[in-house]
């Protein structure tokens, strides 16, 4: 389970101690933001949770306690804006904003700290030049801090035109969002920064600026070495790429007030709600009633367990710096290697001439980095010609994920197969080619 906390509040500004409580005591009580007397009851055990994902204007009140985090995985996104009380109403200065991002990164690194500037707006006296400005004056203060950053563009729903009804705030138009993102692209740039956008439809591929996720099963899996088996989300718009989580926040609670904000619908709710909050009670906000009814939220990990590992499997060594290859054909810096035996504690591997410990062999993940020395070489015969002999060619597949698009069982392709069966890991990719051709196919490229 991939926990957010969160989407619809700041809990680390505003109630980072219920918060810590709820992880020690194991469980938190969460209300259907549909139906408020239908209560979840959601175990936060760190073999339950895959990461937790923060997102937070101020996690400063978190920062001395993350060692209570010790057993979990999670990483921060953190919104820093170049907006004034008018809009933020209750943001802490912006000096301190990114002197808190930078003690938080100090703490966790540079790669668990996503800098959020979002959402983007104009107004009379916020313009394009205007954002330029101070996105540059932000980046340059979060250098080496962070390496990515994601931007949004304001979409004035009902209730945020009514929290916005006596500003200037307007939408982008399509030539002005190209326009700027153009520019921050090459601001991000500039202080080392990979800058993505969050559940908008416009496309900025041609500028350099990908669509991102912010539930990221990709920075997930690179913060914790393995494969998740986890779907998009949802109860997200069609726009949003994050993949599935659950929220444990509650809407009409953030202290904020952002003029802009989608998630506090009206302030004076928000100043009766957080009236209610005990940082005891298992609930964000108020206690249990009677007319409530509590359920069990079943919850299970996304990581992927592997296949055992048998003869003839291409693994990876935790540290190859260890192991030099017999065989230099291939190059001691791919680290790819064949399984010839597994004798117990140990295996043997080809072109390696001493055993390697069980524990130092690491499966391949499917993902285009780890496996690209590798290529799939099918056999392939077409019909007999006109003079009876039979033409055969030999098809360098590399990158092979990308080419098993090409190869069929029936109706169906090879990575069509792989996605539904689920396998995330190159020897189960050669265990499910071998039950079904009878050879794996898999070969590492030596040119």
């Amino acid at each position: 389970m991939i926990l957010s906390v969160s989407r619809r509040t700041d809990i680390p500004a505003f109630y980072s101690e219920w918060f810590f409580n709820r992880i020690k005591a194991g469980f938190v009580y969460v209300r259907n933001p549909l139906n408020i007397h239908m209560v979840s009851r959601v175990p936060l055990t760190p073999e339950l949770i895959d990461c937790i994902v923060f997102w937070s204007k101020n996690p400063a009140p978190m920062l001395d306690r993350l060692d209570e985090l010790k057993g979990y995985m999670y990483y921060f996104q953190y919104t820093i804006n170049p907006y004034n009380k008018s809009m933020e109403c209750n943001v802490p200065q912006k000096h301190d904003g990114i002197e808190t991002f930078q003690r938080l990164s100090d703490k966790i690194g540079p790669k668990r700290v996503i800098w959020r500037y979002d959402p983007i707006l104009f107004t009379e006296s916020m313009d394009m030049n205007y954002h330029i400005q101070y996105f540059e004056e932000i980046a340059k203060r979060l250098k080496g801090y962070t390496n990515t950053c994601v931007i949004s563009f304001v979409d004035l729903y009902k209730k945020t035109q009514r929290n916005l009804k006596d500003t200037t705030a307007r939408e982008l138009t399509i030539n002005e969002m190209m326009s700027l993102a153009g520019n921050l692209f090459n601001i991000s740039q500039k202080y080392g920064m990979t800058i993505q956008t969050c559940a908008e439809d416009i496309a900025l591929e041609q500028i350099g600026i990908e669509h991102g996720r912010c539930i990221d099963d990709v920075l997930i899996e690179d913060l914790l070495g393995v494969k998740l088996v986890v779907a998009k989300d949802g109860n997200q718009r069609k726009e949003c790429g994050c993949v599935q989580s659950i929220d444990i926040g509650e809407y009409n609670t953030c202290g904020y007030c952002c003029k802009y904000c989608y998630a506090n619908f009206d302030n004076n709710i928000v100043t009766k709600n957080r009236q209610f909050h005990n940082p005891k009670s298992p609930l964000l906000t108020g206690e249990l009633k009677e007319n409530d009814k509590v359920v069990d939220r079943k919850i299970f990990t996304f990581i992927k367990t592997p296949e055992p590992l048998q003869n003839g499997d291409f693994v990876k060594l935790e540290h190859p710096e260890k192991y030099a290859k017999d065989d230099e054909i291939l190059g001691r810096k791919v680290n790819v290697y064949k399984i010839k035996l597994i004798d117990k504690d140990s295996v043997n591997l080809e072109n390696v001439g001493i055993k390697v410990p069980l524990e130092e062999i690491k499966p391949i993940g499917i993902d285009g980095v780890e496996d690209r020395w590798i290529y799939y070489d099918p056999y392939i015969a077409a019909s007999i010609s006109f003079d009876d002999s039979v033409k055969t060619c030999n098809v360098n597949y590399t990158y092979y994920m990308e080419k098993f698009d090409n190869c069929f069982i029936k109706d169906k392709n090879y990575r069509q197969i792989i996605e539904k069966k689920k396998l995330r890991y190159v020897h189960e990719v050669q265990h499910w080619l071998k039950d079904a051709t009878g050879q794996d196919g898999l070969k590492v490229k030596e040119s």
